[in-house]
This record gives structure tokens, C-alpha cells and sequence, in this order.
């Protein structure tokens, strides 16, 4: 087998049941292949964040330094999202299933991420000491574009429960987009083998990705870059592109005789990656300040971490399952099921952490902390995200058994 093949059967979309292995939450489009280990993943990504917003005070260096840089969990859900979302849209490139119909790519991310996001919302600000909405305009939080001058944005800025949700803006940028760069992409290479667009494709990825880090962090004039920079998925394209690259590796070599060393490396010692993302994370953590200020320490902030982040998602795309630590560690049912309910640990970790654990012992508040993120967030799956998600690939009266 190929080490750019996924590690699990590739029609996985909308089968009988009894075949469904496969939980729709993180189920791939109809006849497209799944990557299993991304769940771990996700776990990974989701635990960075919720400790990361734990007050670190307390902790003696270099601990606080370390905590206090484990904000590259939102770098990996982007870089994770990059990839499982932009494969699906080249797979046919490399004689795979077609793209998905726009309509339907919209109506999965739509159900993935609002009706979670509006329990939380909606809970946080009828719940007596939360406080969801900030203000008195609810527009900009339910439609998810609080952090943008639009609909009486930005809000949810201070007080707000839910401030950890800024990055949601982001990704829900990068659905829009992603169809229309998609269609771009496919214009400019059209005519090319498979090699040559795929050469091609990385060389586009990679320079709007430096075009994204130059904007974000040098404004023209002098001035502060634009939220519709900063906010959105320009801001962060580089995390983006990162996935997105590992996706059109991923399909462009598919079948291929010999892949890059980079790739085989990547599939016979998967440890390699992780063990360089330790170094160079134990190395920014070392060398950047608590709080990065100056342009060069956020330059630095971002663009190491987000090396970082590639680093950990690589073996989840070029990796053999049961081979090496990472995949051993990501294939961990305990560590699947928590990347599994990671969306309702995402929306609820901050409240938590805000509302009942702020005073504590660090500790005891990354305990409590955790323990309550993971139970709401399996309440919020098995009760709301599965329900829902059940419709995913499927039309209402498929999924209620009506002819």
C-alpha cells in the first residue's frame, strides 16, 4: 500500500446501518476515503486549548511559559480542517470520487458547527452569572461574525463566556472561501498531469500563504491590519495552506512508486514528527516571551507554532496504522472518543474555566476544568451534535426510514 492511502476503507459516506462504523460527526463525504487517526488529533488540539486558558499564574517557569503557549491547538484544528476539507474537493484529480455539490458542503459545515455553537450561546446567556451575548445586539454572536465590523460587530470582546469562540469566525470564513478557491485552482491548472499540478498547486498554497503572513503582520501605510485580515481566514491561511498542502500531497501521490524522503520518513517513523515538534516547540516556548508584543515575537509566535502544529497532524495523513507512538497514541480509543465530543469541549471548556474554576489551585482547576468540559461535551453530543448530524449525508426521510 501507498503511504499517501488513508488507514481506513474509503466509502464511508451514507451506508446501511449496519455497516456504519463510522460516527457521522467525523464521517468523510460519500465514496471518499477516511483518516482515522485525525480524531486523535483533534483531542490532542482541543486539550492545548482548554489548558491554555487556565490561569497560569501560579505555575514556576518554565511550566508557565510552556501552558502559556499551547494556544497552537486552534493552529492544529485549522490545519486539520485544511486538510479533511480541501481533500475531498481534488480527490478526483488522482481518479477518485467527485467533488462535493457545493449545497451539500454547506448544509455539513452549517450542521456541525450552529447548533452546537447556539446551545452553548443561548445557555450562557439565560444561565444567572454567564454571560453569552455580550451586549444587547445577539446578531453578530449567532450569525458567527462577532469579531468582524459588520452587524453591529465586533462583540463578545471582554465579558463575554465564549471569547475563546473567535476562532470559529475564522473557520467559518475558510468554509466560504474554500469552494471559490477551489474553482480558481482548478482553472489555473487546468491541462496538467497529475505531478505537474500538484507542483503547482503547493507553489500557489505556498504563496498566498506568504502573502497571508505579510498582510497580517505589515499593514500598507503603517497602520493596524484590518480585522477582514487579522479575523478571518486570510489572517490564518498559512495554518490553512498548511493542511491543504498535506491534501494535495496526499492525493497527488496516491499510487505513486516512490514518494519524496520527507513522505516515507513520515510513514515508516512517525515518531520523527512529533518528536521535532517537541523541539521546536520546547524551543519557541523557550525563546518567546509570555506574552509576545513586538511584531518579530508575534512573527515568530505564529509562524513557529504553526510549524509545530504541521508537524503533529503529519502522521495522521502519511502514517501506518499501529506503526510508531503517534499513531499508536491517536488510534487510542479513549483518545478518539475525546476527539469525537472535541467540538462540545471546545464550546464549553471556557465558560467552565471562567465561571467555576478561576480561583482554584491550578491543579485542582485543570481537573475540574476537564472533567466538566468532557461530560457536558458528551451530554452535547449524544443528546444534540449526533442527532443532528445524522443528517449530514442523508435526507430527512432517509434517516426516519419513509419511502
Amino acid at each position: 500500500m501507498s503511504v499517501s492511502q488513508p488507514l481506513a476503507q474509503a466509502d464511508v459516506g451514507p451506508v446501511p446501518r449496519t455497516r456504519a462504523a463510522v460516527p457521522d460527526a467525523v464521517a468523510p463525504p460519500p465514496r471518499h476515503p477516511r483518516f482515522p487517526l485525525f480524531d486523535g488529533v483533534r483531542a490532542i488540539a482541543v486539550l492545548s486549548v482548554l489548558v491554555v486558558h487556565l490561569p497560569t499564574r501560579n505555575l514556576p517557569d518554565p511550566l508557565q511559559h510552556f501552558a502559556s503557549h499551547l494556544g497552537v491547538g486552534v493552529m492544529i484544528f485549522f490545519v486539520v480542517s485544511g486538510f479533511l476539507l480541501y481533500r475531498p474537493f481534488i480527490a478526483a484529480r488522482a481518479g477518485g470520487a467527485p467533488s462535493p455539490a457545493v449545497g451539500d458542503y454547506a448544509k455539513r459545515r452549517f450542521l456541525r458547527i450552529y447548533p452546537a455553537y447556539w446551545l452553548v450561546l443561548t445557555v450562557l446567556t439565560i444561565l444567572p452569572g454567564t454571560i453569552g451575548v455580550e451586549g444587547g445586539n445577539p446578531v453578530p454572536q449567532y450569525a458567527l461574525v462577532q469579531t468582524l465590523p459588520v452587524a453591529g460587530g465586533p462583540t463578545c470582546t471582554v465579558l463575554c463566556d465564549l471569547g475563546q469562540t473567535w476562532s470559529l469566525v475564522a473557520e467559518v470564513t475558510f468554509y466560504a472561501v474554500l469552494p471559490l478557491y477551489a474553482l480558481g485552482a482548478l482553472w489555473l491548472t487546468r491541462g496538467l498531469g497529475q505531478r505537474g499540478w500538484m507542483r503547482a498547486e503547493l507553489g500557489l498554497l505556498a504563496a498566498l500563504a506568504a502573502v497571508s503572513v505579510l498582510l497580517r503582520f505589515v499593514s500598507p501605510g503603517g497602520g493596524t491590519p484590518s480585522p477582514w485580515i487579522t479575523n478571518t481566514a486570510f489572517g490564518y491561511w498559512f495554518l490553512f495552506a498548511s493542511g491543504m498542502g498535506l491534501a494535495v500531497a496526499s492525493v497527488g501521490l496516491s499510487g505513486s512508486e516512490r514518494e519524496p524522503a520527507l513522505v516515507r520518513l513520515a510513514a515508516s517513523n512517525p515518531v520523527i514528527a512529533w518528536l521535532g515538534a517537541i523541539v521546536a516547540y520546547v524551543a519557541l516556548c523557550f525563546w518567546l516571551p509570555l506574552v509576545p508584543l513586538n511584531t518579530t515575537d508575534r512573527l515568530v509566535n505564529f509562524v513557529g507554532l504553526g510549524f509545530v502544529a504541521f508537524l503533529v497532524v503529519l502522521p495522521a495523513v502519511f502514517g501506518d496504522a499501529g506503526r510508531g507512538v503517534p499513531s499508536r497514541v491517536l488510534a487510542h480509543p479513549l483518545i478518539a472518543w475525546l476527539g469525537l465530543i472535541s467540538y462540545g469541549i471546545f464550546l464549553w471548556h471556557f465558560a467552565i474555566a471562567e465561571e467555576v474554576a478561576r480561583d482554584l489551585p491550578y491543579v485542582l482547576a485543570l481537573v475540574v476544568t476537564l472533567v466538566l468540559s468532557v461530560a457536558v461535551a458528551a451530554v452535547s453530543y449524544y443528546l444534540l451534535e449526533r442527532p443532528i448530524l445524522r443528517f449530514k449525508y442523508r435526507r430527512v426521510r432517509d434517516v426516519f426510514g419513509r419511502g
